[in-house]
């Protein structure tokens, strides 16, 4: 977005559908669209030269003044048509002026071809982008348009831009070698002024069928990209040996020194299960110091991953504020772990997510300590334990670590205990505990209570751990009192 905070002159605007639910967009509708920005476009320009009278800028307008810098299009679905009026409008020169595509810097090309059939998508997708073939792009987003193969060329002009920082590419149903097109277009430096992937701020490559091969590509972007702060490379059907090369791609990419500023990180429904894999992981998260999101969801982790990743967190001392491991096969081992580092995190984290996991009430009794007894005060703004097996104990303990009118709790907006087994006294409880706060309760099991379930065993478990606990720390006293005997 252009910057005119310096001269106080109004900002440049962004072009959007005019409101309306979603429907197809042919020519007659498209004309509408450009009326519609013709008239905000010239409202605008007279606010701009109402201020260079009163001396801005020096008091000289210019036919270089750039209008409008964005472009959302997305959630239409063009004729070919369509596209060519927008595109016209786009370029031809506006009021006397630059063309209004010349000073676009952020395109959200998302979602324009659904319901088209491939020839006329495929139209649509190269007209609409090479009318941004003089802009200087720096975002794009192309998701949710069917490409494949076939689309990666009529996208090249948007993608091919040397000026690009910020690339989406989610839900496009990219294949391997789709992938594979994106990745030389991204590393390509025929004239050896650096590729694409090197300026890259941000990539999103998000439920695509890539495949294994698809990780191998993306491997090869990472290994050109030095600036990344946003990562997301989730739902691509990776299986264990494309997250083990996933996995080892970040791992060099930061042991070598280049995206070291990384903030955010999204690894969904990836399979860390392999040795290999996990170890790179555990390394990555340990060396990224600026991390504030981590979604980890549905990878396979276990107690044993979590605990490893929680120490890895922990050792990176990053600020994080959104952390999710929910589907990962979490029992209470697993809750503990992550009850250790909120105590640890000096209470700045703001999103919890462990949903569809095996908590049981014992691993979020755990939790729910983990806030109430901590030192730090805690900025947790959302908690979801949907489908946890979760009973009245987790509930009450829930409920005591809010804390009177959510006392111990005050940014906390909202709750989600969907799914569980809580008796209607216990629901009474939470809503009037957490009043607004706390979700939906629609898939609530009310005819009984998921406690019903806990096992002597899970008791006789807690009875151990704690028997454990004071045998390490007689361990340590011990060694203590032998380390001074020595001195």
């Amino acid at each position: 977005m252009t910057d005119s905070s310096d001269t106080g002159a109004p900002s440049p605007i962004k072009l959007e559908p005019p409101p309306g639910a979603r429907a197809v967009v042919d020519k007659e509708k498209a004309r509408e669209f450009t009326e519609y920005w013709r008239e905000q476009l010239l409202g605008h320009r007279q606010k701009v030269q109402e201020h260079e009278a009163n001396g801005g800028n020096d008091g000289e307008s210019n036919g270089s003044t750039v209008l409008c810098d964005r472009i959302r299009l997305s959630d239409r679905s063009y004729t070919a048509e369509a596209a060519a009026a927008i595109a016209s409008f786009l370029t031809e020169p506006f009021e006397g002026g630059l063309p209004l595509s010349r000073g676009i810097v952020e395109a959200d090309l998302s979602d324009i071809i659904a319901s088209r059939k491939t020839e006329e998508g495929l139209q649509v997708l190269q007209t609409i982008c090479h009318a941004f073939a003089d802009a200087e792009l720096v975002d794009v987003d192309l998701s949710d348009n069917a490409i494949g193969e076939q689309g990666i060329g009529p996208c090249k002009t948007v993608l091919g831009k040397k000026s690009l920082e910020r690339l989406a590419l989610c839900n496009n149903g990219l294949s391997q070698e789709t992938m594979a097109q994106v990745a030389d277009i991204l590393t390509c430096d025929e004239d050896g002024t650096g590729c694409i992937a090197g300026n890259l701020t941000k990539i999103h490559f998000y439920n695509n069928m890539s495949g294994e091969g698809g990780c191998r590509e993306f491997a090869r972007i990472l290994e050109k990209s030095t600036k990344l702060i946003d990562i997301r490379f989730s739902s691509t059907r990776a299986g264990k040996a494309g997250s083990d090369i996933v996995a080892s791609a970040l791992d060099a990419s930061l042991t070598e020194g280049r995206n070291s500023n990384l903030t955010k990180l999204d690894l969904c429904d990836n399979v860390f299960t392999n040795k290999a894999s996990c170890d790179a992981l555990f390394r990555v998260l340990g060396a990224t110091t600026s991390l504030t999101y981590l979604d980890l969801r549905d990878c396979e982790l276990e107690d044993e991953g979590v605990k490893k990743i929680c120490h890895a967190l922990f050792e990176s001392d990053s600020a994080l504020e959104h952390l999710d491991l929910s589907g990962n096969d979490l029992e209470k081992r697993g809750a503990k772990h992550v009850a250790d580092y909120l105590r640890d995190c000096g209470g700045k984290l703001k999103v919890l997510r462990l949903e569809d996991n095996e908590l049981t009430s014992k691993g979020v009794e755990s939790i729910a300590a983990a806030f109430h007894s901590s030192e730090d005060s805690h900025n947790i703004e959302e908690i979801q334990l949907n489908t946890c097996l979760v009973g009245a104990i987790g509930a009450r303990a829930l409920i005591d670590a809010f804390g009177p009118e959510g006392t111990d709790l005050p940014h906390l907006k909202k709750i989600s205990l969907n799914g569980n087994s809580f008796t209607g006294e216990v629901v009474g409880e939470l809503g009037v505990a957490f009043d607004e706060r706390l979700g939906e309760m629609d898939d609530n099991d009310s005819d009984g209570d998921a406690d019903d379930d806990l096992s002597e065993e899970d008791e006789e478990e807690d009875e151990d751990e704690g028997a454990v606990a004071e045998d390490a720390v007689v361990d340590d006293l011990a060694e203590a009192m032998n380390q001074s005997l020595l001195v």
